[in-house]
């Protein structure tokens, strides 16, 4: 008969309590943040689409001004979201995206921790790619790709020569991930990082390299089994230039600002990698994917996520080459003692965070109206045109088709600024500027409605051309008709 197992050996370790705080705290952030964000609208209003429909839309069925192709490249996040939130609430919906968002956070630790690195590197780490993350937690696909982007690392670092048969899991991996969401081109670019180091002998594939090459034909076969067919695989290119428009008007298209506390994570990644440096127990395709992702942040702010999953375990394995060993034998009261002090440190945290951010929830329709967005104007809309054409702020526009879409209405342009040509985004600017012709402009489109906030010029102009009456005036929205 065996012993028993010690009482400390049955609780969790210090790296996983720590982690249930993370996911607790990003559960937390996440229903802070609830159901507001500019593009959940239009993501849930596609995903309700498709269902309704039974089939996936080829052509823009949201807008008056293009009406032309559209690539679905994350049709069945979108379903998944509506799914979600009209089966078990938005309540369920937030504490699940903010669960994943913890996750992400998991996944590249506990690779951390099985490549060898001590509990406070990869405790620091953590917190360090959590402070990073919390901005960006929110019920969008991307908080999928976050998950598998961790999943992809933990994947190539359990591949090895002996067992090369593994790499047949990239498969089912980039199947589903190139359906839910379009990181998947970066997933992709690791996987050729990967391949080059492997062929130079810097991985535990080197041997196998006829497998990895099979690996990366199986990841672009799977990526190619998409509504899109083989030409999705062209439509990531469209985000590697955004273009002048997405880089003037879209804040997350544009460089992080170290001034907004908002970053501070990510500012804390660089300085700790510059501190760490080049450690030989870091394997160095990670270290590649990891500065290669802080890069691509500093361009644009929208790519921190990936820095924060891929550079997790290179700055904790970093941390544990610099840090000093020490002999920490313990008797065995004093170990289980102190594993009951980490247990009670986890559970008061986690109580902290609920009765800290817990006031702070607000119901979905609470917090959208006090995020700003449209709530009186829509609904005015709803009652006397709910099918206009409406020129909507452009961070107000996926709220106008997520209430308005069913009924007919159709929006100027929306947070898919991917899709529009340029002409449309350019001559919103002009509208909303009032510069230019722009009441041709509106007349050509046929608007029937312009909503935007009181401060832009369009308002006012509008008018004073004495053909455009409000039908909605509040401290942050205006709603004009026209007479």
């Amino acid at each position: 008969m065996s012993a028993p197992e010690p009482a400390e050996h049955r609780l969790p370790s210090p790296v996983t309590l720590a982690l249930l705080v993370v996911v607790a705290l990003l559960v937390a952030v996440a229903l802070v943040h609830n159901l507001v964000d500019a593009d959940f609208f239009w993501h849930r209003a596609t995903g309700r689409l498709i269902v309704e429909r039974g089939a996936i839309p080829t052509t823009d069925p949201f807008s008056f001004t293009w009406g032309g192709a559209w690539t679905l490249h994350e049709w069945l996040g979108e379903v998944l979201i509506h799914l979600l939130v009209s089966s078990v609430g938005a309540t369920v919906t937030l504490v699940v995206f903010g669960a994943l968002s913890g996750v992400a956070i998991w996944i590249p630790a506990a690779t951390a921790v099985r490549l060898g690195a001590r509990t406070l590197p990869v405790v620091a780490a953590a917190v360090v790619a959590t402070l990073v993350l919390i901005p960006f937690v929110t019920v969008r696909p991307q908080v999928l790709s976050w998950v598998l982007l961790g999943m992809l690392v933990a994947l190539l670092l359990s591949l090895d020569a002996g067992r090369p048969r593994r790499v047949l899991w990239l498969a089912p991996l980039f199947l589903v991930w190139a359906n839910l969401h379009g990181l998947w081109v970066v997933g992709l670019v690791a996987l050729v990082v990967y391949g080059a180091f492997t062929l130079i002998g810097r991985t535990r594939m080197a041997g196998a390299g006829g497998w990895m090459l099979a690996g990366l034909v199986v990841a672009l076969v799977a990526v190619m089994i998409t509504p899109a067919g083989p030409g999705g695989l062209l439509y990531p290119l469209r985000y590697i230039e955004p273009g002048d428009w997405g880089l003037a008007n879209i804040a997350e298209w544009q460089s992080p600002d170290f001034h907004d506390g908002a970053h501070i994570g990510l500012l804390l990644l660089i300085l700790g990698l510059a501190g760490v440096g080049v450690v030989a127990a870091v394997p160095g395709w990670m270290a590649v994917l990891a500065l290669g992702a802080v890069a691509m942040s500093l361009v644009s702010l929208r790519n921190e996520p990936i820095a924060a999953v891929w550079a997790l375990p290179v700055l904790a394995l970093g941390l544990d080459a610099r840090l000093p060993r020490r002999d920490r034998r313990r008797s065995a009261a004093t170990a289980r003692s102190r594993r009951m002090l980490e247990v009670g440190l986890a559970v008061v945290t986690i109580v902290a965070i609920a009765i800290t951010l817990g006031p702070r929830v607000l119901s979905t329709e609470a917090a959208v109206a006090e995020a700003g967005l449209p709530v009186a104007s829509v609904d005015h809309l709803t009652a006397a045109r709910p099918a206009a054409r409406v020129l909507a702020e452009y961070g107000w526009a996926g709220y106008v088709i997520d209430r308005l879409a069913d009924d007919g209405a159709r929006v100027f342009v929306d947070g898919r600024n991917d899709m529009y040509p340029d002409e449309v985004l350019d001559a919103y600017s002009t509208l909303r500027a009032a510069t230019g012709d722009w009441s041709s402009i509106l007349d050509d489109h046929g608007v029937d409605a312009i909503l935007l906030p009181p401060g832009a010029p369009l308002i006012a102009a509008a008018q004073d051309r004495g053909n455009w009456c409000p039908a909605v005036a509040e401290p942050g929205q205006v709603l004009l008709l026209r007479c």
